[in-house]
């Protein structure tokens, strides 16, 4: 394993794919990892904004067998590691969201599909105490894994560097046993949601997941399938 720590950068995910040939000259398990970064990148684009108390952190994986179920398998897995080192439950947004357990979004989970045996994983988590924001423009509140915590520069490279570790250690052999537990800490399962496909918005209730990590909505009785979309919880 190779890690290289930022006190600040752009974007762990854009340094570590434009850097991506050389860091293979270490090793084929990169983490980048950084205290503090300017430009992270979210989903479609979007913009993952900073916070103190936070990790900011991309590495390489291999995919999961079925690679559009990677970010579920990660997901899981971080979820886990949180639980088991901090106790603190965190659960799950369909397709890459991790949630506080009153449904405030604390994590987002990125992966880009670099070849058969590589995945650029970005993962952005607040961790500890961060300044809340009343006006904004975010669907869902910003929450954190424990708002008490504060944390050093020390401690965002060494709890980055434990929490890779972590999801080497823990890859899921069994993809039934993985949506099992994504079932587990899905935070919308059998509730109503809005999912947003090619422009259009569809109502239903979120069933699990399927063979290819694809949201399952029942609409009118009838269970369809969504893989590139977005969702939103009807609270």
């Amino acid at each position: 394993m190779y890690h290289q720590h930022f006190n600040t950068i752009d974007s762990t995910q854009i340094y570590l794919k434009n850097h991506l040939e050389q860091l293979l000259a270490h090793s084929h398990d990169i983490l980048i990892s950084s205290s503090e970064q300017t430009g992270g990148i979210g989903r479609s684009g979007n913009r993952w904004d900073n916070y103190s108390n936070s990790l900011a952190m991309s590495f390489t994986i291999t995919p999961n067998i079925v690679a559009t179920l990677t970010p579920i398998e990660i997901g899981v897995i971080t979820a886990k590691f949180f639980r088991k080192i901090f106790n603190k439950e965190l659960f799950l947004k369909w397709p890459n969201d991790l949630l506080t357990k009153d449904g405030k979004k604390c994590g987002g989970i990125l992966c880009q599909y670099i070849d058969s045996s590589t995945v650029i994983v970005g993962l952005g988590i607040n961790l500890g105490k961060h300044e809340l924001i009343v006006n904004h423009e975010y669907r869902y509140s910003v929450g954190s894994v424990d708002q008490q915590l504060e944390i050093t520069s020390l401690d965002q490279e060494k709890i980055s560097n434990e929490l890779y570790q972590f999801i080497l250690g823990e890859r899921f052999r069994d993809n039934d046993l993985l949506k099992k537990e994504f079932n587990k800490l899905c935070y919308h399962l059998n509730k109503e949601v809005f999912i947003l496909d090619a422009g259009v918005d569809h109502l239903g209730i979120f069933k699990g997941i399927g063979e290819n990590g694809e949201a399952l909505v029942e609409q009118n009785s009838h269970v369809k399938p969504f893989i590139n979309s977005s969702l939103t919880i009807i609270e």
